[in-house]
């Protein structure tokens, strides 16, 4: 019976399966591929069948099926793999690569905006990031390094666009630090996959000399988690500050990038 039946939030289909609620609505709203029940309210319940049938979305996803082609697919009118041995999704490539030949940054920008509403941050960076950024770094390409410039900018302003977007929507506080220089978007891309998880992110980067004052704010705030990302030695005396941040702190702590086996040993006496 229906009554019988089990039924989850929004918030919680996002934390099962990892797809973040704006990604959710996007699918049931552009491509009908979800039909969750709805309280007195207007609020969104799925059932156990709508979360494998998310799952079931993702492997797709996953084999490079792009997302408007996924329903006949999971309604079984299509079970065959896609014919082709090119990716579905590579008319979004396409798209997004014919606006960098153009430097139009207003639409890469609106392209941007409709992608990364429709797929979840690892296909994204799988099928669409990759593929893009592979293009671009073609040895024949003379537009090379303009294209990546814009690439990166308008990348990291959507990220930014994502993660402001996100602190209205969470209160549970984790700081991104960094003592790289931001030269890419990698660090926005790890602060959005933190909104996803359920987190209001600070991001603080190209850090260099004294902690102890971030140290008191950790604290006095409540910060849930800190997140340190690199993909470079740090230097030895920011080394030695941020040792003495993570032993001092009270909240979990995570590394991100090549730092995790450059500094193997910056979690041990935490």
């Amino acid at each position: 019976m229906d009554c019988e039946q089990q039924y989850y939030a929004i918030k919680e289909v996002s934390d099962i399966t990892g797809v973040n609620s704006v990604t959710l609505r996007a699918w049931q709203r552009r491509y009908g591929l979800l039909n969750p029940k709805r309280t007195e309210k207007g609020h969104r319940l799925y059932s156990e069948q709508d979360i494998e049938k998310i799952r079931l979305i993702l492997s797709w996803l996953d084999k490079g099926v792009a997302i408007g082609k996924v329903r006949p697919l999971i309604e079984g009118v299509q079970d065959a793999e896609p014919e082709s041995e090119q990716p579905e999704n590579k008319k979004s490539v396409d798209s997004l690569l014919s606006a960098l030949i153009d430097c139009d940054g207003a639409k890469l920008d609106k392209l941007l905006i409709q992608i990364m509403k429709e797929y979840p941050l690892e296909v994204f960076v799988t099928h669409i990031v990759s593929p893009v950024e592979s293009e671009i770094k073609k040895a024949e390409n003379p537009l090379a390094s303009i294209q990546m410039s814009l690439w990166q900018s308008a990348m990291m302003q959507r990220c930014v666009a994502l993660i402001t977007q996100a602190k209205k929507r969470s209160s549970k506080l984790c700081y991104l630090l960094s003592f790289d220089h931001p030269d890419d978007y990698r660090m926005w891309l790890q602060a959005w996959q933190l909104t996803d998880e359920g987190y209001n992110v600070t991001v603080l980067s190209s850090l260099d000399g004294k902690l102890t004052s971030l140290g008191v704010a950790l604290e006095a705030l409540k910060v849930s988690k800190l997140v340190v990302i690199g993909e470079r030695r740090i230097s030895v005396s920011n080394l030695e500050q941020l040792k003495k941040l993570v032993v001092n702190s009270q909240c979990h702590v995570e590394l991100v990038g090549s730092i995790r086996t450059i500094h193997p040993d910056m979690l041990a006496e935490q």
